[in-house]
């Protein structure tokens, strides 16, 4: 399930429609996945309310609430960070393959920070999630909790 359309891209640059190619739905996937998987590694081992099924030495307590499932994500809170994804890994480098061009290559590093400056804004203010039919937002652990789970 991608978090952003075609539509969400023309909000941010209607630009790269004009250069030949009508569709990227496909890289709306890819960026899905990308973002599924940067708040498993980024996210997951900050937060102690739900277990990653995938990693090691899951507590064995974990019921299905707390085993994290993407479907379960506020696909609103991850538009944004979708765009910037979908424009800096994919379409801006496919445009500047095929169309060419220094501008190109300047928005490319612009939304490659922009992405990660967004996913940290989203960790920081909550990560709303699914529980028991109700969002709720899932914070960072503070660092000094973190720091005693770690011994």
């Amino acid at each position: 399930m991608a978090y952003s359309t075609d539509s969400d891209l023309m909000e941010y640059q209607p630009y790269v429609f004009e250069h030949g190619i009508s569709d990227f739905s496909i890289y709306h996937e890819k960026a899905a996945f990308d973002i599924q998987r940067d708040i498993k590694a980024l996210w997951m081992p900050l937060q102690n309310t739900l277990t990653d099924p995938a990693r090691r030495g899951m507590s064995r307590t974990a019921s299905d609430v707390t085993l994290f499932d993407a479907a379960k994500l506020n696909n609103g809170q991850w538009i944004r960070a979708s765009v910037y994804r979908v424009l800096g890994w994919y379409v801006l480098p496919r445009l500047a393959a095929s169309v060419g061009g220094q501008g190109f290559l300047g928005m490319l590093a612009f939304y490659e920070k922009a992405y990660a400056k967004e996913m940290q804004s989203v960790f920081d203010e909550g990560v709303e999630y699914l529980i028991n039919s109700v969002y709720q937002k899932i914070f960072v652990m503070p660092l000094a909790a973190r720091s005693r789970q770690m011994r």
